[in-house]
């Protein structure tokens, strides 16, 4: 078996954390860390990463490079570190050892990784997916206030973004693979008006008109002509008047990394330990420790 490899993909203002997690790949045994840090390419990128090897694919930055990143590393494990999250998220350093550890074969794959659901978006002239919403405004330039059209991958009720209005209403967990659709309206014409955080520091009312299941494989057509439509949340594309799309839950997204399920399996295995113990770490080898007044 050669040296290991892991690929970061990351916006070239986050170089301290491109160190961290270099120092931490280092430290859980990988030997090449291949780095991207322009704007640009990054299917074509993390393409090439894979083609050499890649046990695994750190992304961190925006919208935009992320769904890059899971629309091109096929079945290698992707860690997401989005730039901005208002989500908790793993510490460069943490997350580089958790990716280490993938890549090394150390922890098994299987037992660490969920593969996510995506939104496929398809148009005459190309086709696009989101890994969170995509929202149809009525308007050609996008407004959350217009919005007339939602689709999610989960919804859970202490979200942020657009998936926390179906989160209030119709909570889609991220264990399932079935999605949300909800009409949305003018708040003063809708049966239902939710307090939605769309963004950080901004809650504003959603006017509701109703909600129902988004199932894998099924087709939606989007009533878009004429109006916008966002990927999570990042206004995207014009429809002409006469253009159609149509929107499809697909379950075979990128197969993420669960950090903390990393991180407890190789506590479990005692691989981060200076003397690695037989077999699990039992209760019986903790010890009390002599303080002295």
């Amino acid at each position: 078996m050669g040296e290991a490899v892991a690929g970061i993909v990351a916006n070239p203002a986050s170089e301290r954390d491109i160190q961290s997690l270099r120092s931490a790949l280092r430290v859980a045994g990988v030997g090449r860390v291949m780095v991207w840090t322009e704007a640009g390419k990054i299917i074509g990128t993390v393409r090439r990463m894979v083609d050499a090897g890649a046990g695994v694919i750190i992304c961190a930055g925006g919208e935009g490079m992320m769904r890059a990143a899971a629309a091109a590393c096929g079945d290698v494990p992707l860690l997401m570190l989005p730039a901005g999250s208002a989500d908790a998220l793993p510490e460069p350093t943490v997350a580089g050892l958790a990716a280490g550890l993938l890549a090394t074969h150390q922890v098994d794959t299987d037992l660490v990784t969920n593969r996510a659901t995506v939104l496929e978006v398809v148009t005459k002239a190309r086709r696009e997916i989101a890994l969170t919403d995509v929202s149809v405004s009525a308007e050609q330039r996008w407004d959350p206030a217009s919005l007339t059209e939602l689709y999610c991958t989960f919804a859970v009720p202490d979200g942020i973004g657009l998936s926390s209005i179906p989160g209030r209403l119709c909570p889609s967990p991220k264990s399932t693979v079935d999605g949300v659709a909800v009409s949305l309206g003018p708040v003063d014409e809708t049966p239902y008006v939710v307090q939605a955080p769309i963004a950080p520091g901004e809650v504003r009312p959603v006017g509701v008109r109703g909600w129902s299941v988004l199932h894998p494989g099924v087709r939606v057509d989007l009533a878009a002509a004429g109006g916008s439509i966002a990927l999570d949340g990042e206004p995207h594309f014009v429809l002409k008047r006469g253009e159609s799309a149509f929107v499809e839950l697909k379950p075979e997204g990128p197969w993420c990394v669960d950090v903390r399920a990393v991180m407890a399996e190789a506590t479990r295995k005692g691989l981060l330990l200076g003397r690695k113990p037989v077999g699990t770490f039992p209760v019986s080898h903790l010890v009390d420790a002599p303080f002295t007044g």
